[in-house]
């Protein structure tokens, strides 16, 4: 990364609002997946959905962040994937809870099952 650039975002993380940054880039990720969501299905705008997308895209945001800073991501990296984990918001949490089930070998028959949040049956 050129000289300069980046430089808020590493002044955000030294000054410890760096789960901050993420949490509010997660936000951001959800609020464009309930807006195009209510644009395509043509529903009717609620701020109570509008929170409870902001809340489940926060923790996946947040989440991922830490998954990223386990990884030795960069800080535009981490930043972009927790964007991205909010936009996708449970999706996202349930992804990670199978990848977490896989790596530390939790059998299939004590796994969640059809457990998307996302998912219409």
């Amino acid at each position: 990364m050129p000289d300069g650039q980046g430089s808020i975002l590493k002044a955000l993380i030294d000054g410890g609002l760096g789960y901050l940054w993420f949490a509010l880039i997660a936000l951001w990720g959800g609020t464009v997946s309930y807006i195009s969501r209510v644009r395509r299905k043509k529903v009717r705008f609620s701020f109570i959905e509008l929170i409870g997308e902001w809340t489940i895209s926060a923790f996946a945001g947040i989440m991922t962040a830490l998954l990223c800073q386990e990884m030795g991501f960069s800080l535009i990296l981490t930043s972009a994937l927790a964007g991205i984990s909010g936009h996708m918001g449970g999706r996202a949490i349930y992804m990670m809870e199978q990848f977490v089930c896989k790596k530390f070998g939790v059998p299939a028959n004590q796994r969640r099952h059809n457990d998307d949040p996302d998912s219409k049956d």
